[in-house]
C-alpha cells in the first residue's frame, strides 16, 4: 500500500525539536524527518514530495534533499534514479533479517559486557529494570529497550554499538506497527533478571546464552502477529 505525504497537515513539531534551533537547517530537517519515519508518521512506502515536505517543515527544499540523501544511506529512504523518492517499506523478510542481526550482535555484546561490568554498572541495569514501563510511545526506549541498549553499550565495542543502534532504529518502525496491532510483548522481567545475574557473575557464556534464548523466545511469540501487522504494506 502506498501513502502520499503531499497533503500532510501542518502540526506541532515533535518534542525536542525546539532544542534543535542551534543546528544547521539541514541537520534540523534530517532529525525531524528521521523521527517522523521511525514513528511511522511518514508511513512505510510513502511517496515523498519534497516541496510539500519542505513546507511542512518550514524550510526550503535544499535541506530536505540533503536529509533524504543521509536517510537513504541509513536505508530509511529509497532514492530511485528516475522516480520519486519514497519512505523505505517494511516487510516480514526484513523484520526477520533485523532479528538475525540483533540476535548475533546482542549475544556477542552481552558476552563482552560480562567481562567489563562494574558493580555500579550492574546497579544501573537493575534500576532500569525497576523503572516504570513506557506505554505512551512505542518507538521510544521502554524499560526493556533501555535495558537491552544499556547491556550492549556496556560492551564498549564501538562497532557493535553503532550497528546495533542502527538496527534498533530500524526495528523501531516494526514496534510501532506491532503496537498499533496490539502485539507488543510485555517486558519479560524474570528473563531480564537472570541475564543481569549472569552479567554480575561475569559469566560470559551464560549471559550470551540467556540473551539468545530471550530474543528467540520473544521473536517466536510476536512473529505471527508481525505477519498480520505487515500485511497492508506487502
Amino acid at each position: 500500500m502506498i501513502y502520499s505525504v503531499s497533503a500532510v497537515e501542518s502540526r506541532p513539531l515533535l518534542p525536542g525539536h525546539a532544542s534543535r534551533r542551534s543546528l544547521t537547517k539541514a541537520d534540523a530537517a534530517y532529525a525531524e524527518i528521521r523521527e517522523r519515519i521511525l514513528s511511522c508518521e511518514l508511513a512505510p512506502g510513502s511517496v515523498i514530495e519534497q516541496e510539500s515536505l519542505a513546507a511542512w517543515l518550514g524550510s526550503s527544499t535544499t535541506p530536505v534533499r540533503e536529509s533524504l540523501r543521509r536517510l537513504a544511506a541509513e536505508q530509511l529512504v529509497i532514492l530511485p534514479a528516475h522516480s520519486d523518492a519514497r519512505i523505505a517499506s517494511v516487510s516480514l523478510e526484513e523484520f526477520q533479517e533485523l532479528h538475525t542481526v540483533r540476535l548475533g550482535l546482542e549475544t556477542l555484546a552481552a558476552s563482552i559486557a560480562a567481562t567489563k561490568l562494574t558493580a555500579a554498572d550492574v546497579s544501573r541495569l537493575r534500576d532500569l529494570l525497576a523503572a516504570p514501563e513506557g506505554v505512551s510511545d512505542p518507538v521510544s526506549d521502554d524499560r526493556s529497550g533501555a535495558l537491552h541498549r544499556a547491556i550492549y553499550a556496556a560492551s564498549l565495542n564501538r562497532t557493535i554499538i553503532q550497528i546495533l543502534d542502527s538496527t534498533w532504529d530500524r526495528i523501531g518502525r516494526y514496534r510501532v506497527l506491532l503496537a498499533r496491532a496490539g502485539a507488543v510483548p510485555s517486558c519479560r522481567t524474570r528473563e531480564h533478571e537472570v541475564i543481569i545475574d549472569a552479567l554480575e557473575r561475569h559469566d560470559s557464556d551464560g549471559a550470551s546464552r540467556l540473551v539468545q534464548q530471550h530474543l528467540d523466545d520473544t521473536f517466536r511469540v510476536i512473529l505471527p502477529a508481525a505477519a498480520d501487522a505487515l500485511q497492508p504494506y506487502a
